[in-house]
């Protein structure tokens, strides 16, 4: 069989307007048919893909063609598309379908308005030509987006809508979002609940929609994420907000659901209600939760009481879709002796703590200089901020152009915060006073000391002092092997390297570059 005689029809528009108002593919379809008719030819099957970009490999009619070559291996075909640009509007996705189609499915290609030519010539007219396809597609996308930003700073949110709004046209505004009900007032009524604290959790909200919906014959429920986009989404109380192109919130010409002031009630009730809470499950049971990581993806294990046969196990274990350690578990008795094993490694001895002490007074002191010298540079600027402000507020006084009392009364108001930021520079403390330091040390000193005695203590702060100032980073655990090779922190390592020198009786030296980095890792933790 002749490699012309099984044709395949491959068309595409880019957008769902285009499938609903105009008869892009129909068109497209017909013409290459025509085609196909007059070559003597006939139209074996036709592949749309409607309101899908040009830019995508991926798309749907585009993937069935390609399974349908597949199941037919043994029939030579020709796809017929009427514009280049229908084949693909990106360079790299236009090389890509080609390299499939030509080289790995023997398939020929024919373009209504361009000619395939395998010589170097016509492959570079190719590309241009696909080069121009893909600039027309990005210069478009640009165009777009600058459009719906406009309308977006205007006031007027362009995209698509949640369910209780709908669009309608507005002789002053356009385009504009309206109330759709009954979903409106059930979504506004449930807001305000939320707000009032009439529906103290994000389930009784749900349970609350789903209820009203059912009293109004709608057979629907609402997903969990819905609700939180309900009683988070700055449409709803009236706002227009998109962070994605640099369009802060401001007030819509759409109305809210509810007033605007109820955003920041539901805001501030959420992120309360957000906040971890310290459990005893996943406090002193687990200490490692959150820090102990996955040998076999690197992601945090988790940590959690199991029901076995007769009771429940502390287990950590690995949740990792598509991990080899999935859902293997190892006891919390089993990890927690062989973290233990570690810490018994890194003990400081005195000598080192001594000479840590005093790397410490140092650095500190440098720190406490720094600061005086930041704050008279901070004073400088603002006594000649001040003197600037003098001078300005006289030329206003003297002046009787209008134009330039507007100048310098722009200038005055810059100079006025430069003053005001100056000013609380110059009143900048230490991070930490005398009294402070002291007692942040003696703790530091303690861990050095007995880091085992922090650890085993029922106290879950000392248990983090001990992980952040010994570890760098999570710690891998292999549920065969156990712990593997350990990143122990900067000041940890700075501190075991002045224990080798001292045992081998190598003069230590003093404070280096990087004690003040050792110091702030070790205070802070």
């Amino acid at each position: 069989m002749s490699q012309s005689s099984n044709y395949l029809i491959y068309c595409r528009v880019s957008s769902q307007r285009q499938v609903k108002e105009g008869d892009g593919l129909g068109s497209q379809k017909k013409r290459c048919e025509d085609w196909v008719r007059a070559k003597g030819g006939k139209v074996e099957k036709v592949f749309e893909d409607e309101g899908v970009s040009g830019g995508l490999f991926e798309r749907p009619a585009m993937k069935r063609l390609i399974e349908y070559l597949d199941a037919n291996p043994h029939k030579k075909y020709t796809v017929v598309f009427d514009d280049l640009s229908r084949f693909a509007r990106d360079m790299t996705v236009h090389l890509k379908l080609k390299f499939e189609l030509t080289e790995i499915r023997g398939v020929k290609l024919e373009c209504l308005n361009f000619n395939f030519d395998d010589t170097p010539e016509g492959e570079f007219i190719e590309n241009v030509l696909a080069s121009k396809s893909q600039l027309d597609r990005q210069q478009n996308r640009r165009q777009v987006i600058q459009k719906q930003k406009a309308r977006l700073e205007r006031g007027y949110w362009p995209f698509g809508y949640p369910l209780a709004f709908k669009t309608i046209k507005d002789r002053e505004h356009g385009k504009l979002l309206a109330y759709n009900e009954p979903h409106a007032s059930i979504h506004g009524e449930a807001i305000r609940g939320y707000a009032e604290g009439l529906l103290s959790t994000q389930s009784e909200v749900k349970e609350f929609v789903v209820g009203r919906y059912k009293r109004h014959g709608i057979d629907r429920s609402i997903s969990n994420y819905a609700v939180e986009k309900m009683l988070k989404d700055p449409l709803f109380y009236g706002f227009i907000e998109y962070p994605k192109w640099g369009v802060e919130r401001i007030k819509g010409h759409h109305k809210g659901l509810v007033e605007h002031e109820l955003y920041e009630v539901v805001k501030a009730r959420m992120e309360k209600r957000s906040r971890p809470r310290e459990s005893k499950c996943y406090g002193v049971d687990f200490p490692l939760r959150g820090f102990v990581e996955c040998e076999g993806c690197k992601k945090h294990m988790r940590g959690s009481w199991n029901r076995g046969r007769s009771e429940y196990y502390p287990n950590y274990w690995c949740s990792t879709k598509g991990c080899a350690y999935r859902y293997k578990t190892t006891k919390a008795w089993e990890m927690h002796p062989m973290f233990e094993d570690l810490l018994y490694e890194v003990k400081v001895g005195e000598g080192v703590l001594d000479l840590a002490r005093a790397i410490f007074n140092e650095s500190w002191g440098e720190q406490l200089k720094e600061l005086e010298m930041r704050i008279e540079e901070n004073q400088r600027k603002l006594t000649d901020v001040e003197m600037r402000i003098e001078k300005l507020m006289r030329k206003i006084e003297t002046t009787s152009n209008r134009g330039l009392e507007m100048a310098y009364e722009e200038r005055l108001v810059k100079l006025v915060e430069k003053k005001k930021l100056a000013g609380n520079k110059v009143k900048s403390k230490p991070v930490m006073d005398k009294k402070k330091f002291g007692t942040s040390f003696k703790r530091v000193r303690k861990t050095l000391e007995n880091p085992i005695s922090l650890w085993v203590s029922d106290d879950l702060e000392d248990k983090k002092t001990v992980l952040y100032m010994y570890f760098e980073e999570g710690l891998a655990f292999d549920y065969k092997k156990g712990f593997g090779t350990v990143k122990f922190s900067e000041s940890i390592s700075l501190l075991q390297d002045l224990e080798s020198q001292k045992k081998r009786g190598v003069e230590m030296p003093g404070s280096d570059p990087g004690s003040a980095n050792v110091t702030y890792h070790l205070l802070q933790a």
